[in-house]
This record gives structure tokens, sequence and C-alpha cells, in this order.
């Protein structure tokens, strides 16, 4: 049996892993939609459900996967445009819910591929909601200039959220933490330069002063 599934269209950093696998074999291939697909002017036209097909098809043709063989592939809406490809193959398939050993190694590889971007590996594996949204945004904010190539900048939210005013000024850390942008601690009391803003909720940035190069 052949299973399908994703991880990271949910994440506003990077592109979205694609992970398939033989189940009796644990043969397993796994590759990376491109960020461009996820940014103007790709994006609106939907590219990333070819790539999707790409993927696959090249999985397919190295575990040669017959027509007779299952195929289980996650609910989501990633896989759209690959249902109907494989019904026009003439492969049999299902929409599931996609547990166990494909899920845990499709999602493992997409932290490695973040973490291979700069988002820190401490943000990435003992975070709870890590690809949340609004807690990325946060990370890219602390170096917006060099972040937002990152980002899948097609989105709305990205639209809506990534213009709203901040409130930046020089303060004085209140305990120990860690740079946003440069990742090395900063001590209580240290000057720092702080962000201020507000989207779903109020949030607050603390980068060294040396690290801060305007806006």
């Amino acid at each position: 049996m052949i299973q399908i599934d994703d991880a990271g269209s949910g994440s506003l950093i990077g592109g979205t892993g694609i992970g398939v696998m033989r189940a009796e074999t644990r043969e397993y291939y796994f590759d990376i939609i491109p960020l461009p697909y996820y940014q103007p002017p790709l994006f609106p036209e939907k590219k990333y459900q070819e790539c999707v097909i790409d993927i696959v098809r090249e999985a397919f043709q190295r575990f040669s996967v017959s027509h007779d063989e299952p195929i289980e592939i996650c609910r989501g809406y990633m896989f759209d445009s690959l249902r109907g490809w494989l019904s026009d193959q003439g492969y049999r398939w299902k929409s599931t819910i996609i547990e166990g050993t494909l899920q845990e190694k499709v999602e493992e590889a997409f932290n490695r591929y973040v973490i291979s971007l700069g988002l820190p590996e401490n943000f990435v594996k003992h975070a709870r909601y890590a690809f949340g949204f609004h807690r990325l945004l946060k990370w890219v904010f602390a170096d917006l200039e060099n972040r937002a190539a990152l980002c899948k900048t097609g989105w709305k939210s990205w639209q809506k959220w990534s213009r709203i005013e901040r409130s930046i000024f020089l303060n004085e850390a209140r305990k120990k933490e860690y740079c946003l942008k440069c990742g090395k601690p900063i001590e209580p009391n240290e000057p720092v330069v702080t962000m201020e803003y507000i989207t779903n909720r109020f949030w607050s940035i603390n980068i060294h002063t040396g690290c801060y190069t305007g806006e």
C-alpha cells in the first residue's frame, strides 16, 4: 500500500513537504514544493498543485507502483489536483487520515528543512504550535528585511499582517531571553531594541541593539 502525506502547508516559512511511502517495505520518498509556488505570481494560480503531481509521479516511478496497488492520501487540500490525476491514470485511491510512520517521517523532514532556512531548532522542536502563523511572524519581524523572502507571501494573511504598524524603541530587558535575530542570549537589564505590535493579540520582541539595522 502507498501512503501520501504533506507537512508545512500551514507554515508561513518555507514551501511544503510531500512524502510518499510504501507501507510494507518502508520505501520512502520526500521532496519540497519550492517556496516560489507560494509567492506571486504562481500562488494565485495554484501551481503548487501541479508540483504535488510531479513529486508523486517521481515517487511512483522509483517505487514501480502498479495500478492495482491501493493508495491512501491525506485528506488535505494540497492533494485536490492529485486525486484527479490518480483517477485519470487509473489508480485505486482513497482519502484518509495519515498517522504513524509516514506522518512522523514527513514532519521530521520538514523540520530539518525549515531549520536549514534559519528557523532556530529549539523554536521548531520544543515549542507548542511551533508553526502557528503569528508565532512565525514574530520571528520574521525580528529580521523582516531578510526573512520576508522565506515566507509564503501569496497568502492573504501575510498581505494583511506583514504591513502592520510596529512601535520600535530602546528598552531594557527584564529577564534573560534570546535575541530572535541572532539567537544569542539577552541578559537581564541589558539594553535592547523592543518591537511591539498587535495582530491576533499583543506581541513584543526584544533584540540586541547591535542586531537592529533599522526598518
